[in-house]
């Protein structure tokens, strides 16, 4: 995700409070900070003195925040700083107010302080020290002006075995005996102003666009550096081609001491784990490197929703999903999370356009896979060319600019001269999606020997859509047809011409539209347990890791959990999902019963899973299935001995579009889910 776009949900929080400041505030032209800054970590301290230059005309009298720990000093005669608001307990900043003179525009300031907010849980608002310096806009380490872009010029003294990073171009580096000294200068609009340093190893090569792409690293690992070297160009040169030229001078691949995965201006910023899984570098790295673009040098006006996530999704994951031939798969996926993690607790869904930031998988099942969703239509809609024509107009048009849906509506229909009013305030301003239903399929030969194939298709929602559907014909002969049909009402009839007699037909079996799921279109999936408003934890009170592993799953579920002692039987729920946990005769026999149509066996020594065998005892499984009698998800998840339970359990609720896992030790090395044979949407004819 974009750090920045959890700094803007935070300037939602707070946004009331300083909403007559905002006002006062100049927006035409951004505040240039020049700062020298100086970085003490064994002191947790970092100092700073320098000037603010102001557009000419600002208001006299404007409000800042700075972190609550930090001084700060005016030196400039007819200008005055005065502390407005001191900070609350749950906040890290205070609020200042500053009197510009008569004389000029510019303010000359110095301050300084402990910043250090420890990292607990993979979480912190930044710090200095002797590991090194993270600091962000919502640190607060400089004067921060609420809702108005900034320019810089930032000079860092270090110690000598530091590298600093932050935005904008590298224009001087320099030993000064026992330090080293950087300096950027930044000229284009900037939200915020980053500032990471440590004592990297540092590796860098130059595209043929004359860009930098660096990596900077904790530990020596040329290997490590060199396939971030080799794909970030390739990156670059793919969005630039696709989107426009690249806004930045360098993209920058950072290691943090912590845990985090965040697309800055220009770097991205990853944990150690992270930085180091095989799957980052054609997942989660285009992501980040993309935000360079949507989110970072296009800025989202957060009132009006927060479309970068689902567009970087669907440019980036989707993308790469799309190479390797599984963009069914995701899109499934996605249609399967919101299922499970919205549609079974509607109070928990709501218009796409109000989506701000990621805070729970039903958030994200709507801001992410439904916004995903939302440009996959759009393009199915328009087409390749004219949705990359849109994509390169709407960047051309608000380059460094805070703007919302409605200019991405202007920008698409401004390339294909059509309103596009219908479809997006059906996709952004509705809860919910269309539910479908297939009647009467009736099959008709005449007399030139044709066939004439007529179907009735309904929405069963109270609110219409108006749809571009797929319907899939296979014809007796083995041709493939699709058709295309415009669908606005509640019911429609349609046909089918083909001189070949029809033996199937499919509405929409690829999952190109955003709708609601039969349960016998998806595959029981981690999910549909996860997200599911009951849960019922089976296990023997004796096994202490059962009873951990069912706590930490506990905590990570938004439903209500129940957990039940191991007798003679297993007493089912009326309703819920169900968890078996461990090994027991009788979680093995009760699976077995589930999934005799599926291709498995198990036995005291190993388990068979689609043709593949696995020995328990050097495996842990995972196998999501659904009950024979009332479709209520069940998982059985058991572990091997080498395999730790209690840090499984927290890694398993990231997999939550699997319904089969298999592990070997700490890797996943199975991940798939049971195959899904019927549709009420599909019909043998």
């Amino acid at each position: 995700m974009s750090r920045s776009q959890a700094l803007h949900k935070l300037m939602i929080v707070i946004g009331l409070l300083f909403i007559l400041l905002v006002t006062l505030q100049t927006h035409a032209s951004p505040i240039h900070h020049k700062l020298e800054a100086e970085i003490l970590p064994a002191l947790k301290m970092i100092k700073a003195h320098g000037t603010l230059q102001f557009p000419a005309k600002s208001a006299r009298k404007i409000n800042f925040l700075l972190h609550k720990d930090l001084e700060i000093s005016v030196h400039s005669s007819d200008d005055q700083i005065v502390r407005v608001q001191s900070a609350k307990s749950s906040e890290n900043f205070s609020e200042y107010g500053l009197t510009l003179g008569d004389v000029d525009d510019q303010v000359t300031i110095s301050f300084s302080g402990i910043i250090y907010d420890p990292v607990q849980n993979d979480q912190s608002n930044g710090l200095v020290g002797p590991e090194g310096a993270t600091l962000f806009g919502s640190t607060y380490w400089y004067p921060f002006f609420l809702d108005q872009h900034i320019t810089f010029d930032l000079t860092v003294r270090m110690p000598s075995d530091w590298i600093a990073l932050s935005q904008g171009k590298l224009a001087r580096q320099a030993e000064e005996g026992d330090f080293k000294v950087m300096r950027y200068l930044e000229s284009l609009p900037q939200e915020e102003m980053y500032l990471v340093a440590a004592p990297f190893f540092s590796y860098e090569v130059e595209t043929s666009a004359g860009k930098k792409v660096r990596v900077l690293l904790r530990k020596d690992e040329p290997a490590l550096a060199q396939s971030f070297l080799t794909l970030v160009p390739e990156y670059l040169e793919h969005y630039s081609r696709l989107i426009g030229p690249y806004p930045y001078d360098s993209f920058t691949v950072v290691e943090n001491f912590w845990e985090t995965g965040y697309g800055m201006p220009s770097f991205t910023l990853l944990g150690p784990t992270v930085i180091r899984l095989p799957f980052l570098l054609n997942s989660s790295l285009p992501h980040e490197v993309l935000h360079s673009w949507w989110g970072n040098s296009v800025y989202v006006d957060i009132a009006g929703g927060n479309w970068c996530e689902g567009l970087t999704n669907y440019m980036a994951d989707y993308w790469q999903q799309d190479k390797i031939g599984l963009a069914q798969d995701y899109r499934l996926k996605s249609l399967i999370s919101y299922n499970d993690f919205v549609r079974s607790a509607p109070e928990k869904d709501f218009p796409l356009r109000e989506f701000k930031g990621r805070h729970n998988s039903s958030s994200q099942a709507v801001g992410y896979g439904k916004s995903m969703m939302f440009f996959q239509m759009l393009e199915f809609q328009l087409g390749k060319s004219l949705f990359q024509k849109g994509l390169q107009e709407f960047y051309k048009n608000n380059l460094f600019k805070n703007v919302s849906f409605k200019e991405l509506q202007q920008s698409f229909e401004s390339v294909s001269s059509k309103s596009l009013d219908v479809f997006f305030k059906q996709w952004l301003d509705r809860k919910g999606a269309p539910e479908l239903s297939l009647d009467d399929v009736r099959v008709m030969r005449w007399h030139d020997g044709s066939y004439s194939t007529s179907y009735s298709l309904s929405q069963n929602q109270n609110d219409l859509y108006s749809l571009k559907i797929p319907v899939s014909w296979t014809l007796a002969n083995g041709e493939k047809v699709t058709q295309m049909i415009d669908m606005d009402q509640s019911t429609q009839v349609f046909s089918f011409l083909s001189s070949v007699r029809p033996v199937k037909m499919a509405v929409d079996s690829e999952h190109n539209i955003f709708r609601h799921l039969y349960e016998q279109e998806r595959p029981a999936t981690l999910s549909s347990v996860l997200g599911n408003a009951q849960i019922h934890f089976y296990l023997q009170g004796d096994n202490q890791q059962a009873v951990q592993f069912a706590q930490i799953w506990s905590n990570h579920v938004e439903g209500k959990t129940t957990l039940h002692w191991l007798d003679k039987k297993i007493d089912l729920p009326a309703e819920g999902a169900i968890v078996l946990v461990g090994d027991d005769a009788l979680f093995e026999q009760f699976i077995r019963d589930q999934l005799v149509d599926q291709n498995f066996a198990v036995d005291s020594a190993q388990m068979l899973i689609n043709g593949k065998s696995f020995a328990l005892h050097e495996h842990s499984t995972v196998l999501v299935t659904r009950l024979r009698k009332t479709s209520q998800p069940v998982v059985w998840v058991r572990w091997s001995a080498d395999n730790n339970p209690v840090e499984w359990a927290s890694r398993l609720t990231h997999y939550g579009s699997f319904g089969i896992l298999v592990f070997k030790g700490r890797p996943v090395i199975e991940k798939s889910s049971w195959p899904v044979t019927v549709s009420p949407l599909q019909r043998n004819l």
